[in-house]
């Protein structure tokens, strides 16, 4: 048997490979910025309670924060703990949307989530990627970059009477308490992207269409475009902002002449298929 995880910050999706049969599984979000290996044998040991634990043979864990020795660890303990006779591989989520999205073609690939990123893959590894800064100055395209552009244009008075009435019947909130959940609360990031989907519902709107392809231009011109291949390689997008909003994306990467590929709302299909046809060879 064969286990795979696609793991983000709020959730884990599971997927358990047997004889060719695929069972699915979700629990918490295992992101090592945020548990402990202790945290991680808990939740593993409730989520895998039924199968047969010692029968599992190989573990691919695709995790966000999983990008250092020290990260790993914390998963790969947690997942020792629970899975004692099973090979463990930890890889980093922009591995795991690589392989999602592009198999095993060459490609630019790309996540449109929450948050952004992209690199450069071979069709088995990523051989060039930029750093990132994160969603306070990084991010661009993903819904914390478009849920600042709507929060910004409220708070500045640029909506028209029109969107910024829509806005107010959407949230029933004000400066103060958008001030608030920014700097004041915890996960300040998941507050801000909730606000994209106010540019999803009201994309037709002309200020909203324009900020969106303006959102997306900024992603293109500071990721993107990094790569030498980027005109002469296809761009596979994974997320639910690539997946969503389809259509902008794909009018913008006409302005830089990019080729869109595959688009996955979610990494965990494409990632129980690459393994799949490993295991068939």
């Amino acid at each position: 048997m064969i286990l795979i995880a696609d793991s983000g910050s709020s959730k884990t999706d599971w997927r358990l490979i047997k004889n060719g049969a695929i069972s699915q599984y979700s629990c918490i979000g295992l992101n090592p910025n945020f548990v402990g290996t202790t945290e991680v044998a808990t939740v593993l040991n409730e989520t895998f309670r039924d199968i047969d634990r010692e029968a599992v043979a190989e573990i691919n864990f695709y995790g966000a924060g999983c990008s250092s020795e020290s990260r790993n660890k914390i998963i790969a303990d947690g997942l020792r703990n629970v899975f004692q006779n099973s090979g463990i591989n930890i890889y980093h989520d922009l591995l795991g949307a690589a392989r999602a999205a592009c198999g095993k073609n060459r490609g630019i690939a790309g996540i449109l989530g929450t948050g952004s990123n992209c690199c450069l893959y071979d069709g088995e590894q990523v051989i060039q990627e930029f750093g990132s800064g994160g969603f306070i100055i990084s991010d661009e395209g993903g819904g914390v970059d478009i849920g600042k552009r709507v929060l910004k244009a409220f708070i500045e008075g640029r909506m028209d009477e029109d969107l910024k009435n829509r806005f107010l019947k959407r949230y029933k909130t004000n400066v103060d308490e958008i001030l608030e959940g920014l700097y004041r609360k915890p996960f300040p990031n998941k507050y801000v992207a909730n606000f994209s989907r106010f540019a999803y519902h009201n994309r037709e709107h002309p200020f909203i269409s324009e900020l969106l392809q303006n959102s997306f231009r900024t992603y293109f011109q500071n990721m993107v475009s990094r790569y030498d291949e980027y005109e002469n390689v296809p761009l596979n997008l994974v997320g639910s902002i690539a997946f969503y909003y389809q259509e902008v994306i794909r009018k913008v990467a006409l302005e830089f002449n990019v080729k869109i590929g595959n688009v996955l709302e979610k990494p965990i299909s494409g990632l129980t298929l690459y393994h799949s046809n490993l295991g068939a060879q």
